[in-house]
Formats: C-alpha cells, sequence, structure tokens
C-alpha cells in the first residue's frame, strides 16, 4: 500500500454489496487491515500528543452473522480487553462516508459519565443517541435520554459525506484533529469514573 492509497471513496462501495459472505470477506481482506495500521499510529500519536496510553481495537463484527455492518471502525479505549464497557473513540467508514466519535454503548459503564460530560460542557461536533438500530442527532439538552433509557447509546463527533482523503496522512491528521476536539469531553469523563 503506498502512501497515496488508504481507504478512498472507492472503498464505500463495499458497504452495500448485499451479500453478508461477500461484504464481510472485503471489509476483513480491504478495510481493516488499513484499520489496524491506523489505529496503531492513532494510538502513538495520542500517547506522545495527551501522554495517556488508549488501546486500539478494530471491530470483528464477531456476533453477526446475517446482516453485514453499514460500516467498521476501529476503537481506543482504557483497556487492552475491549471497548464496548468504556466511553471510547471510534474512527471509521461505511456507505455514508467516514467518522470520528466519542461514545458509549447503551450498556456501557461509563454512559452516564459522559452524558454529563456533554450535559455540563456542550460538544464542540453534533451529538446522536443510538436507539437500538437507528441513530438520532439531538440537541444537548435531550441528552437526559441516553441516562433514563437504559438501552440508548450516546455518541458524539464528526461525519463527513466521504473520506477526509485518500492517503493515510489526510486520515491521520484529520482523525487526530477530531480527536482533539472532543478531548476535553474525555477528560472530564476519566476524571468522575
Amino acid at each position: 500500500m503506498s502512501s497515496n492509497d488508504f481507504i478512498t471513496t472507492k472503498e464505500l462501495e463495499i458497504f452495500v454489496i448485499p451479500t453478508f459472505a461477500e461484504r464481510m470477506e472485503r471489509i476483513r481482506s480491504e478495510i481493516s487491515p488499513k484499520l489496524e495500521l491506523l489505529g496503531s499510529s492513532l494510538a502513538d500519536g495520542i500517547a506522545k500528543g495527551k501522554g495517556t496510553l488508549l488501546h486500539f481495537h478494530v471491530a470483528k463484527h464477531a456476533r453477526r452473522s446475517v446482516n453485514p455492518p453499514d460500516e467498521t471502525w476501529v476503537a481506543f479505549s482504557p483497556s487492552a480487553r475491549g471497548y464496548k464497557n468504556y466511553a471510547h473513540f471510534a474512527v471509521g467508514v461505511g456507505y455514508f462516508g467516514a467518522f470520528v466519535k466519542l461514545m458509549a454503548k447503551a450498556d456501557a459503564q461509563e454512559k452516564t459519565a459522559l452524558a454529563d460530560a456533554i450535559l455540563d460542557m456542550g460538544s464542540p461536533r453534533k451529538i446522536w443517541l443510538q436507539k437500538g438500530p437507528d441513530v438520532v442527532e439531538v440537541k444537548r439538552e435531550d441528552v437526559v435520554e441516553a441516562i433514563e433509557k437504559k438501552s440508548y447509546g450516546l455518541e458524539t463527533g464528526k461525519v463527513l459525506e466521504s473520506v477526509p482523503g485518500d492517503s493515510f496522512d489526510d486520515w491521520y491528521h484529520w482523525a487526530l484533529a477530531e480527536i482533539d476536539a472532543l478531548w476535553p469531553l474525555y477528560q472530564y469523563v476519566r476524571k468522575k469514573v
């Protein structure tokens, strides 16, 4: 892979492949290795820039067997064992484009801390509630629903309608800048837990 050949708009077409087996094979062979490289580099960049060690985890989609994923990502959490129980960063791509989010799954231990961070500080990016399979954009004051509804996840971040560029450097610098914008919220969570 050359430095000018990373995750491109052409690869967004992978997410409209209708069959489970073919889409998963293409995600695993074409996108996941690139997310692995990006995750390793971003974890190093965060450690150097923020003095914080975050472990990266490329999504495996292991529980899926019928419906292929509409997106895939690399997540960053304080735990080497996983990310789903924590407020975590996710850098990913789907049929719609690329994203960087700070998020907490519905059953994450730190969902309330992330909601408190957004309620107290606001967010420099859009905010969404994950209501089952649906992700709905909300206003700051609506974040209380994530606390009240055990089945709701919480996300804040940026979604592009394409990709940040075709090169590794484009992706790396864009993702690092977006993580930097969300970092005060992440620090708030880490101090609360």
